[in-house]
């Protein structure tokens, strides 16, 4: 019995119906620069094949004439293997590639965020990163296979971050199983982003912006419960443990 699978890096679970409409469009915007929108689901879904696959995308930068190229992303994620020709095929290109977020770029997106030389972040944008994951369907053989391979698609978005960021494998790998959404200070902190953008320029989502003031909320509540936690930690010396009865 043969396994059933697509492996995905996506933060959105609802992945819908196959649509004809791209999710990535191309824009000559002088003799100087191209730019190269990203947004919606990173998928190889499609009705007719060049119309949303690494395929097509592939096609459309071969015939890029000038020599920069801005990648604007506001993503959830998506197909693994699309996700990484497109990161291949961006870093392997001789044009000076510039990635700019301007929502999010989660999961599989946040890897084509790395194809950047330069890797700019707008106020209020976020990355994400985790494990990738799949629906699979077959015998106990596909399925340890499946899981392997799994592991292997980890290994690949591991050396990615950490190529282009000044974090070591045992902290990227713990944040990817902790699911770790990540700040634009953070990010920059981190190495991961090599500027900061202020105002001008953004094209953020109404859904987008909710959903970054939930997550900065949630984020703060970690903060303060692991604050707790190293205080509850610290040995108590005597005194205070007297007056605390």
């Amino acid at each position: 019995m043969k396994s059933n699978r697509k492996i995905l890096m996506s933060a959105n679970l609802d992945l819908g119906e196959p649509t004809q409409k791209p999710f990535f469009q191309f824009k000559r915007l002088d003799d100087q620069k191209t730019e190269i929108d990203i947004y919606g689901d990173i998928t190889s879904w499609r009705w007719i094949e060049s119309d949303v696959s690494a395929y097509s995308f592939k096609k459309q930068l071969n015939e890029v004439d000038t020599p920069a190229i801005d990648v604007r992303i506001d993503s959830y994620g998506g197909e693994v293997s699309e996700g990484l020709a497109i990161y291949n095929m961006l870093k392997n290109s001789d044009k000076e590639i510039t990635t700019i977020v301007d929502g999010f770029a989660c999961s599989i997106a946040s890897i084509i965020f790395m194809a950047g030389k330069n890797r700019i972040m707008n106020t209020g944008t976020l990355l994400m990163w985790h494990n990738p994951w799949v629906y699979a369907a077959g015998n106990a053989d596909d399925l340890e296979k499946t899981a392997s391979d799994l592991r292997k698609m980890a290994d690949s978005s591991v050396a990615i971050y950490q190529e282009g960021s000044n974090l070591n494998e045992d902290i990227i790998r713990e944040m990817m199983n902790a699911e770790t959404w990540i700040s634009v200070d953070e990010a920059l902190s981190m190495g991961i982003a090599t500027e900061k953008h202020d105002g001008g320029g953004v094209k953020q989502s109404m859904e987008s912006r909710t959903l970054y003031k939930t997550i900065m909320k949630l984020k703060s509540v970690e903060d303060e419960l692991v604050s707790i936690k190293e205080q509850e930690s610290k040995p108590i010396n005597s005194w205070v443990k007297f007056f605390r009865g």
